[in-house]
């Protein structure tokens, strides 16, 4: 199957370096067809340009459509690393506030708020229910306006009360 040109129908990742932005884009391109080779290319963009957010996004959405929830964590965890990092946080997602996020620059900011719902439904997806709840109380608390999302993941935990 050929690649599609980089300019036909493609996902908008920001202002990110053309060659990580090409891997990113074979990589959704890949993704139906060949998973295994989708997840190659957005390791790939990892590895050449690991403070690029968006790659770790793509990986651990990747990882986790195939189920792969152990790797999905461990890529999750990875880029709110490297995002608490840009965004001069500890990784330890207890601790932020929002002030902190609010002071941070915004595109590590925005994207440490999209990973911790990411381990907050990774959570409740490898059946650490608890774990996932305390993620998802600490998301609500640095988002009260839901920007990211978390009601998604708090109806999914509804849902397994009833």
């Amino acid at each position: 199957m050929p690649l599609p040109a980089l300019d036909d129908d493609l996902v908008d990742f920001g202002d990110i370096p053309a060659p990580i932005n090409a891997l990113l884009q074979e990589g959704v391109y890949w993704h139906p067809a060949d998973p295994a080779r989708a997840r190659a290319c957005f390791r790939s963009a990892i590895d050449l340009a690991p403070d690029v957010l968006p790659s770790y996004r793509c990986l651990f959405k990747a990882h986790n459509k195939q189920r792969d929830f152990a790797a999905a964590y461990a890529v999750a965890l990875e880029g709110l690393g490297r995002a608490a990092m840009q965004a001069g946080m500890s990784p330890d997602w207890s601790t932020w506030t929002r002030p902190a996020l609010a002071a941070a620059p915004t595109v590590p900011a925005r994207f440490l708020l999209h990973s911790l719902k990411a381990v907050a439904f990774i959570e409740l997806r490898r059946g650490h229910e608890s774990a996932s709840r305390a993620a998802l109380a600490h998301l609500q608390a640095l988002d009260p306006e839901d920007g990211v999302g978390a009601s998604v993941i708090a109806a999914l935990l509804d849902r397994e009360d009833a």
